[in-house]
């Protein structure tokens, strides 16, 4: 056996000792992780519950026409659009209504009466909506069609809170606005 000199045996302790900093800075950042998840969470569940009772406005591909009041189409554009239109087509994707939309709006609402472009009254039913719009240069803006619904509940799974809202189950991701109060 060959002794180890001493500046060597130093050299190793000093490796040990920053191997060791290193496992007990990563257990540390391990249990800092778990904390920020864990207030990440209650923030969200406290977000989620705060919503009960209130208004949202979610994405949609329809309108249900009953005949009634009109109809309220919500719609958001991205900025950039030079037109902008919402279309209203049939259960057999026959066009019933066309309704030009500002384009320097990023955000809107279009009351639907229920009357076809042909001017004639239509069935009650859902409804398709497809909003279009483009740019100066031919190219599609982001668009979409909302619609607003009353959080219903909140409930609690191993996948976080989940909103009902309705009648359908959204996360926090698939609102697009939270409507004040009146």
């Amino acid at each position: 056996l060959k002794p180890v000199s001493d500046t060597e045996f130093i050299a190793q302790m000093a490796q040990f000792s920053s191997l060791e900093q290193l496992q007990n800075m990563n257990r540390s950042l391990d249990r800092n992780l778990g904390s920020e998840q864990q207030l990440h969470t209650a923030f969200q569940n406290n977000l989620a519950t705060s919503l009960v009772g209130r208004t949202v406005e979610i994405p949609t591909i329809e309108v249900d026409w009953t005949g009634e009041e009109p109809a309220q189409i919500g719609y958001r554009l991205d900025d950039g659009a030079r037109t902008a239109q919402m279309q209203i087509l049939d259960g057999r994707g026959q066009l019933v209504r066309e309704f030009e939309l500002d384009p320097s709006e990023t955000h809107g609402v279009v009351r639907w009466d229920g009357v076809s472009r042909l001017d004639s009254e239509v069935p009650e039913g859902a409804y398709r909506v497809l909003i279009l719009a483009e740019d100066h240069g031919g190219g599609r803006v982001r668009a979409e069609a909302l619609k607003q619904v009353e959080v219903e509940a909140v409930r609690y799974d191993a996948t976080g809170a989940s909103i009902w809202a309705g009648g359908q189950r959204l996360s926090l991701e698939d609102l697009s606005g939270v409507i004040a109060d009146n």
